[in-house]
């Protein structure tokens, strides 16, 4: 089954971007899953990503942007899921991290230049190209909704939850063993972060299963209800048959007033009636109407006759 943080990042991927966000995006993922390195060539840049999808649209930008030579390898993680690993080794790298303001000494620096981010449209290009490098996000028809980044800095976490919260995200940032998590936990936040990256199909995807998810559990929650309600109903129907059989019992169905007599018998005729059902018998079985309280108090009236009764019995 493709997860649903593939189906969110593989539709962002087959987005068209205008080159101010191309660049905003190219400038996030090359900042998380680039590495610089010095060969014979000078200095080349390597991207790795276990997505395919993504591979492509990381070289198609690339080439668009800078016309590099662009190395594609694949390899076999070692790991756990032992997933494909698709590696870019990319040529001009300096010439592309100056033109994304992203070189600083012989590294990649920790933020971007506020050039890159000067739109709306840069600022959600950027986000959406810092998912499609790190983001994860649970399966809408989890129990748990949690939508989560995670880099290697500190700065850039807050960097990226401060740009985030920009839009009332209420992101946060943790630190979880050696990486810096950004996180969002609420099903609308997640919802309108998705939105804002270009995710759009994901997110009427996610509010439906969302909404599904929320009417099943309304349902469960009735559905217990009634249960509980029944299983009530039925112990208090046990208990009033109890008294009744007692007092024919001990000194006959006589000894109750003709109301009362009535309600007694409908009773051990029909033990599985709501009160609002064993009203509309009483209706039915004599013209008069009886309203709930006439029947609690009919009840209490049996009862107190049986506790006269157990009373004389142990004197």
């Amino acid at each position: 089954m493709i997860s649903f943080s593939r189906v969110v990042k593989e539709e962002i991927v087959f987005n068209d971007f205008d080159l101010d966000c191309e660049k905003a995006i190219l400038c996030a993922m090359i900042k998380i899953i680039g590495t610089l390195s010095l060969n014979q060539s000078g200095l080349s840049l390597t991207l790795r990503t276990e997505n395919a999808k993504i591979a492509s649209k990381l070289h198609k930008l690339l080439k668009d942007l800078y016309q590099p030579h662009i190395e594609f390898r694949v390899s076999k993680k070692m790991k756990l899921k032992k997933n494909n690993v698709y590696i870019l080794i990319v040529s001009k790298a300096r010439e592309i991290l100056d033109d994304l303001h992203l070189m600083e000494g012989i590294g990649i620096q920790s933020v971007p230049d506020a050039q890159l981010l000067e739109t709306d449209s840069q600022k959600r290009a950027y986000l959406a190209g810092v998912f499609l490098a790190c983001g994860s996000v649970n399966n809408p028809d989890t129990s748990n909704y949690h939508l989560e980044m995670s880099v290697n800095e500190e700065d850039f976490a807050l960097f990226i939850e401060e740009l985030m919260n920009r839009y009332e995200l209420n992101a946060k940032v943790i630190k979880r063993r050696n990486k810096y998590v950004i996180y969002m936990k609420s099903a609308e936040r997640i919802g309108d972060f998705l939105r804002a990256i270009g995710a759009s199909q994901s997110v009427m995807d996610f509010e439906m299963t969302r909404i599904d998810r929320s009417m099943a559990n309304t349902v469960n929650r009735w559905n217990n209800c009634d249960i509980a309600n029944e299983v009530k109903a039925m112990s208090a129907s046990t208990a009033q048959i109890e008294d009744i059989a007692y007092v024919i019992d001990k000194a006959g169905i006589e000894i109750l007033d003709d109301k009362t007599r009535i309600v007694a018998l409908l009773r051990l005729e029909n033990p599985e009636l709501t009160l609002n059902e064993l009203a509309d018998a009483y209706y039915e079985q004599t013209g008069q109407t009886i309203s709930k309280s006439g029947l609690h108090h009919r009840f209490k009236k049996i009862k107190e006759e049986a506790q006269k009764l157990k009373q004389m019995e142990n004197d």
